[in-house]
């Protein structure tokens, strides 16, 4: 082992003696670790009926990290429903218009008599992992109820709803539950356990969300007495004024909801990007506009409070894409009937101008109209670029969640490597064809085309931030890196210094072979220790470079990739905060532990 590493790694034969027997479990019975292009022509399955529940691969990011993998899940359905007996040349796939091979053909359904879903058994004392805790047969599903982007009465709503929901629940369905506030909140990690998951229903509590105008419900708040503005006592210029910087206001505060929420849906892709197989996102919420584009007739200034989130919605799609996430959009507020004609409005609007005044009403009928349109177009597109359906203009929310669920249980799986070798970033639409008849297919839109190896020369600030959001400990654990970590309290010659041995699963770790023979490899492994309070005490990271001769690779991808890191810690009780990162890929992986830095024992007179 000497002289592997590039950077001196204090102890590195005693790290591997630490970690030995600690090697990450895989998350899924049977799962190999072989990329499909390195398993064998027998081990990649051609026809539905030869299928087994388990995907032939363990995580979509890696592979797509690792080997540039492009994995597609398709719905097939017809009139009838589901369509459950097609095999592979029945399929054909197109990347810009070329057809490509498909290598690797998988066809997932619930099972009948499937195996219950299992969690993974508790590591020994001192031992801290990040690898997919959760098992089972089906895709898994996660219920994000978003309070953020929700109104008080529609929270409420929602949450009879899933209720009515999980009363007749099929058994062997896998459910995560999710709550999106300012922060992020796994309030119930995967169960199949209906009784569980109601308990869970029933305790949540609604709230308000400090970035809607009107959160609570009911009419909007008028800004000016009733009649001011028409009565001329207001001057045009200063009604202008106020107007534009309503607008703005308002861009400034849906610019704040859409970060909020595009943070979460990362964190929900780094949360679940170690679990193979599908993965349905059901999103509960009144969403966002895709757009905004203020009236032309309030100001003059065409582009006053102008947005458009094209692009923020796409990255957070890649970001799914990446994890084998489909997202399932379902609109909070139901079937929305024009506010106009609710008995509660005031036939005013918020500078408190008559809508009976000649055209006024109509404009703000289209208005609302428009406004609607928009935010079911943010849902369509979110639900479009990952493969899955959005749900709006029911009041069968329970409805949508079944239907949700049922969609994206039966799928199939492609994966082709592009014959574009050409990683210049750009958009590449992915279509499917099937060759029968009234078969509706339904997938994702395609991806960008960026080197995954070529990370490390991304903007340093979007690394260190989307590293710095994983290490938050209000962000899930992330499993795209899985490792096993063992915490070592201090002992007697160093009372403050607390040890933690990283053993990272090397098949993960994007490795790159050199003109000089080696194997080359960058980690960055992290401790941030916190109070029981939560607040921040300490922070340490180091930076582990590989290089491996081949003999001693092989070895490592039969056990375990190591890292040592201690920290110094007055004594009391601590929370950990343990992350890794591959340099090149960016993948990460974090979990949480815990120690007690015992007071030094007085010395003896």
């Amino acid at each position: 082992m000497a002289g592997v590493y590039t950077r001196t790694l204090l102890g590195s034969g005693l790290i591997f003696m630490l970690v030995a027997g600690m090697k990450p479990q895989a998350s899924t019975p049977g799962a190999s670790n072989q990329t499909p292009e390195a398993a064998s022509p027998a081990a990649v399955p051609v026809q539905a009926k030869e299928q087994k529940p388990t995907p032939v691969y363990e995580s979509a990011t890696v592979l797509k990290s690792i080997t540039r993998l492009v994995v597609v899940d398709v719905v097939a359905t017809d009139r009838n429903g589901a369509i459950s007996d097609l095999k592979q040349d029945d399929f054909s796939i197109l990347e810009d218009g070329k057809e490509q091979k498909i290598r690797v053909f998988n066809f997932q359904q619930p099972q009948a008599n499937a195996p219950a879903a299992m969690a993974a058994s508790k590591p020994p004392d001192n031992v801290y992992s990040n690898v997919a805790r959760f098992s089972a047969s089906s895709a898994l599903n996660i219920l994000l109820l978003d309070a953020l982007n929700t109104n008080l009465p529609h929270q409420a709503y929602v949450r009879d709803q899933m209720i009515r929901y999980l009363e007749k629940m099929p058994e062997g369905q896998p459910v995560a539950v999710y709550t999106l506030s300012t922060k992020l909140t796994l309030l119930q990690d995967f169960t199949d356990d209906p009784a569980v998951l109601k308990k869970v229903a029933r305790e949540i509590k609604s709230n308000m969300s400090p970035l809607l105008d009107n959160p609570a419900g009911g009419p909007d708040m008028e800004l000016l007495p009733a009649g001011v503005a028409d009565s001329g006592m207001v001057p045009a210029q200063m009604l202008n004024a106020m107007q534009s910087f309503e607008q703005e206001r308002i861009a400034f505060q849906t610019d704040l909801r859409i970060a909020y929420t595009i943070n979460a849906l990362n964190s929900i892709a780094r949360s679940l990007s170690g679990y193979p197989g599908r993965k349905n996102l059901i999103w509960i919420s009144e969403a966002f506009p895709l757009t905004i584009d203020p009236n032309m007739e309030l100001t003059g200034d065409t582009f006053a409070g102008t947005r458009n989130y094209g692009l923020q919605i796409a990255a957070a799609a890649d970001s799914l894409i990446d994890a084998q996430i489909a997202m399932y959009p379902i609109d909070a507020r139901g079937l929305v009937p024009p506010s106009m004609f609710d008995a509660s409005n005031s036939g005013r609007d918020k500078f408190g101008r008559s809508l009976s005044r000649p055209g006024r009403m109509a404009s703000a009928i289209s208005t609302e109209s428009a406004e609607l349109q928009n935010v079911h177009g943010a849902m369509q597109e979110m639900a479009d670029r990952t493969g899955g359906r959005a749900f709006y203009n029911t009041n069968g929310i329970d409805a949508a969640i079944r239907n949700s669920i049922e969609d994206g249980s039966t799928y199939y799986t492609l994966a082709y490597y592009p014959e574009n070798k050409n990683w210049n970033g750009k958009f590449r639409k992915i279509h499917v064809k099937v060759n029968r008849s009234g078969v509706r297919l339904r997938y994702r839109l395609g991806y960008f085309a960026v080197d995954p190896t070529l990370f490390a020369e991304k903007n340093k600030k979007e690394q260190d931030s989307a590293f710095a959001l994983a290490l938050s400990p209000d962000s899930p654990i992330a499993t795209g890196l899985p490792f096993n970590a063992l915490v070592l309290p201090p002992a007697e010659a160093a009372p403050k210094t607390v040890r933690v041995n990283f053993g990272v699963d090397p098949h993960a770790i994007s490795f790159e072979k050199l003109p000089d023979g080696l194997q080359h490899a960058t980690l960055e492994c992290t401790i941030q220790a916190f109070s029981a309070k939560g607040k921040l005490v300490r922070g340490v990271a180091t930076t582990v470079k590989a290089a491996l001769k081949p003999d001693t690779f092989s070895k490592v991808m039969q056990d375990t990739f190591p890292c040592q890191q201690a920290i110094d810690l007055e004594p009391g009780n601590y929370y950990l905060r343990l992350g890794v990162r591959d340099t090149r890929t960016g993948l990460i992986g974090t979990t949480n532990a815990k120690v007690v830095v015992a007071s030094a024992a007085p010395a003896k007179p």
